[in-house]
């Protein structure tokens, strides 16, 4: 249980903050800390796992540093007596905390691929769903492929590999969409690849982890 609820918590933080421009600034700070909190704690139950998929493990570790030594820099509020005002306004460090968000998107999705199975394992049997999943297995599938369709168009309309290459971006079409709607292309966005991942391993590898 402990394991899926910070799971969720992370989900959920994530979402919240590659969703910023619909919240007020302080709140995107608060819930830039509580995530870092969220993943030490996530590395700390899942340490002795940490050598599974190591190279993946230590990307994710070193862009979630990454952006949160970036949102430090940057910060007008929680951290502002920290920075020097050189700094909040550098631009390098600006495009840094913007692309490596959207890399860790990609990342977490192929985190989430590899370990799909005992995931959803966990989840299901959390919230006593196994027997309805495997009558509506069909309904599922369905709404993954929806989900995975969300995070095609915010690939196309969030312009995610012009973020990740730190090219000046300030809105896209993504931006102009509703919060809901936003939030549901980035979860989408971590579906997708986090489908590709567990299709690839399963005729590859046959559904071992790496």
């Amino acid at each position: 249980m402990r394991n899926v609820l910070i799971d969720a918590i992370l989900t959920a933080l994530f979402a919240a903050e590659l969703s910023f421009h619909f919240l007020p600034k302080v709140l995107h700070e608060i819930f830039g800390v509580a995530m870092a909190a969220a993943i030490i704690f996530h590395v700390a139950i899942n340490r002795r796992r940490f050598k599974f998929a190591l190279p993946l493990n230590v990307a994710l570790t070193i862009c979630a540093a990454v952006t949160l030594a970036t949102g430090v820099c940057m910060s007008n509020y929680l951290f502002v007596d920290a920075v020097s005002f050189e700094l909040r306004r550098n631009m390098t460090i600006h495009q840094l905390h913007v692309a490596t968000p959207y890399l860790m998107l990609i990342l977490i999705g192929v985190h989430v691929g590899l370990n799909w199975r005992e995931l959803w394992r966990r989840t299901l049997h959390l919230i006593g769903a196994e027997e309805f999943y495997r009558r509506r297995r069909l309904l599922f599938r369905a709404a993954a492929i929806i989900l995975a369709a969300f995070g095609v168009a915010e690939l196309i309309m969030n312009r995610v590999a012009d973020r990740i290459l730190m090219k000046h971006i300030f809105a896209t079409p993504a931006t102009d969409l509703p919060a809901a709607v936003f939030v549901l292309m980035i979860i989408g966005g971590v579906a997708l690849f986090a489908a590709i991942t567990f299709l690839l391993n399963e005729k590859i590898f046959g559904g071992r982890r790496n």
